[in-house]
């Protein structure tokens, strides 16, 4: 027999660049994340991440996917890196680079589609980070050409995106 679903436990040091996780902390809601960085780019040793609901901010503001700096031995459910994101486009859910409606969470730049995102350090009143969304690398600077989305959902790969089985996780959609 076979499982449908492509997951085993894991540390995230032992997952490669694009795994999707999931971590659960006690007392928290589960967290999924997209691993950046292998822990040998880092002078701690710990491995870049970004936290696609993160399950804290602050009361009236946007809960935005987050960049940190995450623990290499955290124990986690790993999915891979077969996922396929599926951005909710709509004429109604695009804003302009001026204009960014409260939960625009993808924006749209020149060379492809990026994760907004803010460094986990701290609380900003904006996005300052973007990562792009296939090779997962960090920018701060889109220009000024860029539009804004405000949901998309993760699929386990292609497969389930089109057999129609129900996404891993879903931001806004």
């Amino acid at each position: 027999m076979r499982s449908t679903l492509k997951a085993r436990s894991a540390n995230l040091v032992d997952e490669p660049k694009g795994a999707l996780f999931l971590i659960k902390r006690y007392g928290h809601q589960p967290i999924f994340g997209i691993k950046l960085s292998e822990p040998v780019d880092q002078a701690n040793g710990k491995p870049t991440v970004l936290l696609l609901n993160p399950d804290f901010g602050r009361d009236g503001e946007p809960n935005w996917h987050r960049i940190f700096l995450w623990e290499a031995t955290e124990p986690c459910v790993s999915f891979g890196t077969d996922w396929v994101i599926e951005p909710d486009f709509s004429p109604a859910s695009l804003s302009d680079a001026d204009d960014p409606q409260k939960g625009a969470c993808l924006t749209i730049g020149r060379d492809g589609i990026h994760f907004r995102a803010a460094p986990g350090e701290g609380f900003r009143p904006n996005y300052r980070h973007f990562i792009h969304v296939e090779t997962l690398d960090p920018t701060k600077d889109l220009g000024n050409a860029p539009f804004h989305l405000t949901g998309y959902r993760i699929f386990l790969n292609h497969g389930d995106r089109d057999k129609g089985r129900p996404p891993i996780f879903q931001h806004g959609a």
